[in-house]
């Protein structure tokens, strides 16, 4: 009987086991189940685990994260000693967690094993007692043996599952950051100094009174991305930025925080969701006093009329496929074009230029994002422009090792009309950048070489190009 009993409560531990907490900023469940190779797994949803051999019972211990109070986590991190405030928080309410697992699983062990006693064949009462001690038996030997041959070094040589795996690298560029940051201000500003000379060199300065508009986009969460937003703002005196979309990548409530970076940008942020902005993200942004949201809203910045419409899906949790997302987008397209008509802009902008499928011939300008790539064309008097991700699309390229550019658009605007563009490369923190000038022809001007600007770039632009290494 004893036997069976501890079997039994071995066998069922999976499900008896399981216990939920408050730990630190965080509701933490604390499970256990029966197999051969012990291990310890820890489950940070939606990220993925990581799974370190800590011990040679052969029994699983599992946590997993399964809330996190964002706003008791903000107070914590914005107070002095932060991770110290978080290590005591989590190191109070530990102990009493393992404490109710430990005892939850001795009842269970003490309630399965004497159910199994009682079960078998001729019952007796002290077969249910001899299987409850069974059980008790087993499944506390098994906790003992697990806690006096625990391993917390074998963390260091963890496993990382889902997206995680990258984990470790991203760490240690995070150890980096700081000096990267350095390094890019220094880098925008080199840029700047010499675009200066490149301007009164080559006869490509701005005309007096133009309005300078920053078009940013794709910053996914990378604060190297809003930097260089900072500081192209400041050295070219931009009037606003505007940011059409994803500035967080996987929608969770933490990445918000990258608001904060964007309050100390000194002049107007106006933002234009996108796809990976959750709507929790997207309250959090407009609740900020240095974003404006826009979504079927409109600011002027001097004399241009903006409207800005949001991507109406969110894609990040795969809930949504891409081609649902885009049909979604092309079904919507003529909403867009009614707002467009009724609010008459000079400037629409949107995430993705599907939203915008129908509005050629109708608004001068649209700016988007979304591809993550540079392109311009002109249809019906209308240009298109998206930009690429001034997050070298986030933070996979917060590896500093990464080649992929930062990217950013400065338009330039003579009244209401778009004049010209400015477009800003800047490769990884190697300090390689080049900024073009695209010069956008007015359909409305008499030009006796019309001709010969039709040949020009995009059937509506003329552009001069210079690179310029630093």
């Amino acid at each position: 009987m004893v036997v069976v009993g501890a079997v039994a409560s071995l066998a069922t531990l999976r499900m008896a086991s399981p216990v939920r907490a408050a730990v630190g900023p965080g509701t933490v469940e604390v499970g256990a189940a029966s197999v051969v190779d012990g291990s310890t797994t820890v489950a940070l949803p939606p990220l993925g685990r990581i799974v370190a051999s800590t011990h040679r019972a052969p029994v699983r211990l599992g946590g997993r994260l399964d809330e996190l109070d964002v706003e008791r986590l903000q107070v914590l991190l914005s107070a002095p000693r932060a991770q110290e405030r978080i290590t005591e928080d989590v190191q109070a309410d530990l102990p009493d967690l393992l404490r109710r697992f430990v005892l939850r699983s001795l009842a269970a062990a003490l309630l399965v094993g004497g159910v199994a006693g009682a079960l078998v064949p001729r019952r007796r009462l002290v077969h249910a007692g001899l299987g409850a001690a069974g059980g008790l038996a087993g499944v506390g030997l098994v906790l003992v043996w697990t806690w006096q041959g625990y391993d917390t070094g074998a963390f260091e040589e963890a496993r990382f599952e889902g997206a995680l795996e990258r984990a470790p690298a991203i760490l240690e560029a995070a150890q980096r950051s700081v000096g990267d940051l350095d390094r890019v201000s220094g880098l925008v500003q080199t840029l700047s100094g010499q675009v200066a000379g490149l301007y009164a060199a080559t006869d490509l300065g701005g005309a007096t009174g133009e309005t300078l508009i920053l078009h940013v986009s794709d910053i996914h969460s990378n604060p190297l991305g809003v930097e260089l937003v900072e500081q192209l703002a400041d050295s070219f005196d931009v009037d606003a930025v505007l940011d059409t979309g994803d500035l967080t990548s996987y929608g969770s409530p933490v990445e918000s925080r990258i608001s904060r970076l964007i309050e100390d940008i000194d002049v107007p942020y106006l933002f234009v969701p996108g796809n990976h902005d959750s709507e929790e993200n997207r309250a959090t942004f407009a609740a900020s006093t240095g974003i404006t949201v826009l979504d079927g809203d409109q600011a002027r910045v001097g004399s241009v009329r903006i409207l800005g419409v949001g991507d109406p899906t969110f894609t990040a949790d795969n809930r949504v496929s891409t081609a649902a997302a885009n049909e979604r987008k092309e079904q919507l397209a003529p909403r867009v074009l009614a707002a467009v008509r009724r609010d008459e802009p000079d400037l629409l902008a949107v995430h993705d230029l599907r939203q915008a499928a129908d509005v050629a011939g109708q608004v001068p300008v649209v700016v988007g994002g979304h591809t993550h790539a540079r392109s311009s064309r002109s249809e019906d008097g209308t240009t298109f422009l998206t930009v690429g991700s001034t997050g070298a699309t986030g933070l996979g390229s917060f590896l500093v090792e990464t080649a992929l550019p930062y990217e950013a658009e400065i338009l330039r605007f003579d009244g209401r009309r778009l004049a010209a563009v400015d477009y800003v490369t800047l490769v990884g923190v190697s300090g390689d950048f080049t900024i073009e000038r695209q010069v956008v022809v007015d359909p409305d001007a008499e030009d006796e070489d019309q001709d010969e600007d039709a040949g020009d770039a995009d059937g509506g632009t003329a552009t001069e190009a210079d690179g310029v290494g630093g």
